[in-house]
């Protein structure tokens, strides 16, 4: 067995007990500071991919202050495209007496690290974190010819903030969804990505964003549907009745 450090004593002994001139000697000691020299073939064999953490997946829920219009008149609110349709059908003429707008907001983020092996040109994709913001900001529009604190702005507050809930019921639900599927989709790759080529490293962690953001997307579409079905049920003719039964001197 080859002992590089007693190797390299030994021989600068002799380097020393020989007559080299200065410059001769500074060069022999350099070449003798490497005396195991590794290739890139056995670089290449020593590559593991090792992630030293676990990656952290993030979905989070939020819900942005309701704000309040009673500003806009019962005109300017009927030229506003909702989503839910009117119980009363196409036949009847219908004015709207308040509605609350707000998309859900899904925003996704995923860090990564590249750890890098220039002599074996090799490196590795290791996924950080993956957080994902699931966001509901909404708005509550009434009619200004109901004033502020009467029997049917009252009614009619009442049944848009039963839009907003739903909303939030909705996003928890999904919420939920996407963190068990992104947990799913890492699942095995905890360790990283790799080893690639180095000039491989960008587009394998592309493939992973898209991954993500494939289960985000399915998971969102699969929200507005469901949001639409759920959002039209409040919207039933038992409820329109409901809220012109309790103010019927107001309805109109």
């Amino acid at each position: 067995m080859y002992n590089g450090i007693v190797g390299i004593r030994q021989i600068i002994k002799q380097i020393f007990s020989m007559n080299y001139n200065s410059n001769i000697l500074a060069i022999l000691l350099i070449a003798l500071s490497f005396p195991m020299g590794i290739s890139g073939a056995a670089w290449a064999q020593s590559v593991e991919c090792q992630a030293k953490t676990v990656p952290r997946i993030n979905v989070i829920p939020k819900t942005e202050n309701i704000k309040y219009d009673f500003t806009k008149t019962k005109a300017q609110l009927n030229s506003v495209d909702v989503d839910t349709i009117s119980p009363y059908g196409p036949q009847h003429k219908t004015t709207v007496s308040g509605l609350m707008s707000g998309s859900i907001q899904v925003r996704t983020q995923a860090e990564f690290i590249h750890e890098k092996y220039e002599q074996a040109d090799l490196g590795c994709v290791y996924l950080k974190n993956i957080n994902v913001e699931v966001k509901i900001d909404p708005t509550i529009f009434i009619a200004r010819e109901y004033k502020n604190g009467s029997c049917y702005h009252n009614a009619v507050l009442n049944h848009e903030r039963k839009h907003v809930r739903e909303d939030q019921l909705i996003v928890n639900k999904y919420v939920g969804r996407i963190g068990r599927s992104l947990q799913d989709l890492i699942k095995g790759k905890t360790d990283g990505f790799g080893p690639y080529q180095l000039d491989r490293l960008d587009s394998v962690q592309k493939n992973v964003e898209q991954a993500v953001n494939q289960v985000v997307t399915r998971y969102n579409d699969d929200m507005n549907k469901e949001r639409r079905r759920r959002q039209q049920a409040i919207d039933s003719l038992e409820e329109y009745e409901s809220i012109g039964s309790r103010c019927p001197k107001e309805r109109g």
